[in-house]
């Protein structure tokens, strides 16, 4: 998903110490369906742990990133969905 970060949350730790980053990462793009243009726009909340969490808070991206991973609930009691991010690549 490619987006511009936006609404990052300070880097915190979780109790076995690993290094946890929060943030939302909004998207804009023309996308077509059956046939037509569309104009699509969404925030999406995402997350990072470990190395990926440190770059993000050492180095926050200016503009558009990628960011790859998977969608997942936030956690096992609860049905948001968040983009699980493994890897983030500046545009």
């Amino acid at each position: 998903m490619s987006g511009v970060i936006h609404d990052f949350h300070a880097l915190r730790y979780t109790p076995a110490g690993v290094p946890v980053a929060e943030f939302c990462l909004r998207h804009a793009s023309m996308q077509q369906e059956a046939g037509c243009p569309r104009r699509v726009a969404l925030d999406l909340k995402a997350i990072a742990f470990g190395v990926v969490a440190r770059q993000l808070a050492s180095a926050l991206p200016q503009g558009e990133i990628t960011a790859r991973g998977f969608l997942a609930s936030r956690s096992q009691r609860s049905t948001e969905i968040v983009l699980h991010t493994n890897t983030i690549e500046s545009n």
